[in-house]
């Protein structure tokens, strides 16, 4: 059985920082490199693709995980009833818990992940 409350190691975490990094670094560096070597280019957009789709398939997994985990446990309720917390602690946690079940950036991040992935399959058929 696996713990749904077990982190990642910080050295994964800190892989997929730098995924995201360098494919939003190769994203903006397009323009200027299509204009010096277009070859370079496309080889350029497709790492950045293969980059968005390994990095916001990570953060949709993880963002799934922390809402199924809220919900489960009934977080946001248990913290607004619970004793010996006070005020502006119950208000932030809540404000927090409710942030995570209610953001859309679930659907965002499954959307950037799905558009890159068949950007990549599409460009690797057309050539």
């Amino acid at each position: 059985m696996t713990n749904e409350f077990k982190v990642l190691p910080r050295w994964v975490i800190h892989l997929f920082l730098w995924i995201g990094l360098s494919a939003g670094i190769a994203v903006r560096s397009l323009m200027l490199l299509n204009r010096v070597n277009p070859e370079a280019a496309v080889w350029v957009w497709r790492f950045a693709m293969f980059s968005y789709t390994i990095f916001f398939g990570y953060r949709y997994w993880i963002t799934r995980r922390r809402r199924r985990i809220v919900c489960r446990h009934n977080l946001e309720k248990m913290i607004s009833e619970a004793d010996g917390l006070d005020p502006v602690t119950r208000e932030a946690t809540v404000y927090i818990l409710r942030s995570i079940t209610r953001s859309k950036e679930l659907f965002n991040f499954a959307f950037i992940c799905i558009l890159s992935l068949i950007a990549l399959v599409l460009d690797f058929f057309a050539s």
